[in-house]
């Protein structure tokens, strides 16, 4: 296995201990059985042959489809409006999860045998379907980091950027109709953005939408640079979530402090340089899966650090970081995918190495 994405790995599941001990420890023992989960996810993903997934992608994603509709019906939430995981005992099944990888399996899937002249219709208007349908769970930013995924890939693989922009007019089209439609499961986009409007007025106070990223600004700064040690209370306003999942790198620097905080956002740079460097060295599909898996992993690390930075962005975990049950697994068989594909590339890696 790939020593430096093994380290990465390793220092992200020691700082989510000292997150979780930090903001809620009575997690401490749930969160160490989800870590033994992706750690095995990892472990199984590193001895797949990654070009099998591509091979077998198209029923996957019929499965993952079936699944996000599904979850709208019989699926629970975190509130009783939301259907967005299937509850499996001490693991809940979250679909939207799983669609990120396999999106990718698909991608790779289809222009496996296919030159870059032929129409992306078929893939874009099934992943834009896949999209709507995580948006009425509801879940805008799960849809929104779909849309962005899948045409960094396609732009990525050489697809003409005005083709892109021409198909995703073609989804908001589709997203307006589902809309008018069902309007009672969309209902909720204007008000989602209620939180991003107060806290750049200024007026987002406790028990208000948007105050997430106000308590996080606080939080860091009252850290100072060596923090005030693991497992040291913090003030968390009555009715504020998210400290172990969308604001999972508060505590890590309130314990750790501004050097903790570095070290955290270094292992996570270490981690996705690491991953687009192995998939330099590769080619074809198994380049594009690399880099599918590896911008995966980027896009949700950015969306969850503008939730704490910028603005507050509802239900993105940090990879590695966060609690979580099918996005931690997920991502531990991500990184596994990738260990699996920098086996392929070792030759290519190696002659780099002594050069």
């Amino acid at each position: 296995m790939d020593p430096v994405l093994l380290l990465s790995q390793a220092l992200l599941l020691g700082f989510s201990f000292i997150g979780i001990a930090t903001a809620r420890p009575n997690l401490l023992e749930e969160h160490l059985i989800r870590v033994a989960l992706c750690i095995t996810a990892t472990g199984l993903g590193a001895l797949m042959r990654p070009m099998w997934l591509v091979r077998y992608a198209k029923p996957l994603f019929a499965l993952t489809l079936a699944l996000l509709v599904g979850v709208l019906f019989v699926g629970t939430g975190p509130t009783g409006e939301y259907r967005r995981w299937f509850s499996l005992g001490p693991v809940d099944l979250q679909p939207s999860e799983l669609l990120k990888l396999v999106a990718i399996f698909y991608i790779a899937a289809y222009f496996h045998q296919r030159n870059l002249d032929q129409p992306i219709l078929k893939v874009v208007a099934w992943l834009g379907l896949a999209s709507v349908l995580v948006v009425a769970e509801p879940d805008v930013d799960g849809g929104i980091l779909m849309v962005v995924l899948t045409g960094t890939m396609l732009l990525l693989i050489g697809v003409p950027w005005r083709r892109i922009l021409a198909l995703t007019a073609l989804l908001g089209v589709l997203l307006l109709a589902f809309m008018t439609f069902i309007p009672s499961k969309f209902a909720y986009i204007p008000q989602r953005f209620e939180g991003m409007r107060l806290y750049l007025r200024g007026e987002a106070d406790p028990g208000k939408e948007g105050y997430q990223a106000t308590y996080a600004h606080r939080a860091i700064l009252q850290a100072g640079p060596f923090g005030r040690g693991p497992g040291a209370p913090m003030q968390i306003p009555t009715g504020l979530t998210g400290l172990t999942s969308d604001l999972a790198a508060v505590p890590i620097v309130w314990a750790t402090g501004w050097v903790g905080g570095a070290m955290l956002l270094s292992a996570l740079g270490l981690l996705l340089l690491r991953g687009f460097n192995i998939a330099l060295h590769l080619e074809g599909s198994t380049a594009v899966l690399a880099t599918g898996l590896t911008s995966y992993l980027l896009f949700q690390t950015t969306f969850n650090l503008m939730g704490t930075l910028i603005y507050p962005i509802i239900g993105m975990p940090l990879p590695f970081v966060s609690y979580g049950g099918t996005s931690l697994i997920t991502a531990g068989f991500a990184v596994g995918l990738i260990h699996a594909l920098a086996r392929e590339a070792r030759p290519s890696l190696s002659r780099e190495a002594t050069s």
